[in-house]
């Protein structure tokens, strides 16, 4: 506040009337949520890389029970432009791991992502696990399907 009070003496000694200045302060705070939401969705929704965690999720494709966790690998991901590629996805329910490698897709125009398998065993067809829509979060992503929500938190380095 005391800053905007010495703004506000500084901009009264050079003619500029308090009423624009107020109108717009009142402006820019206003945009200021829709930018930096922008530039989250820019910075986390865009691109797939590296080791998330499932925080949160009442989707029964990443049920989550007391002794269990879940994890999403997706390697070096959709850098460089490409929009497709494998994950593992990791299930650990202490002392046992149960991993699945499938394959993803990202289609940036629509912000969704399908996870699936290549191809069913005995066809040649390929069969989709889930298709999500991709939502920003400060730490990570948020998948959405329908009334279904799940949170990935990205993991650090040496973390998993």
């Amino acid at each position: 506040m005391q800053i905007l009070v010495e703004w506000t003496n500084w901009l009264g000694e050079l003619k500029v009337r308090v009423k624009s200045v107020c109108m717009i302060g009142a402006v820019g705070i206003a945009l200021f949520p829709l930018a930096s939401r922008a530039g989250l969705e820019n910075k986390s929704c865009g691109r797939l890389v590296g080791m998330y965690q499932v925080t949160a999720s009442n989707d029964p494709a990443f049920s989550l029970k007391a002794d269990s966790e879940w994890f999403l690998d997706f390697g070096k991901g959709s850098s460089a432009g490409k929009s497709s590629g494998s994950v593992a996805i990791s299930l650990r329910q202490n002392p046992n791991v149960k991993v699945r490698i499938m394959a993803w897709e990202y289609f940036p125009q629509q912000r969704s992502l399908t996870i699936g398998n290549p191809f069913y065993e005995g066809s040649k067809s390929a069969v989709a696990f889930g298709s999500w829509q991709l939502l920003p979060a400060s730490d990570g992503i948020v998948l959405e399907r329908g009334a279904y929500q799940t949170s990935l938190h990205m993991l650090g380095e040496g973390t998993y």
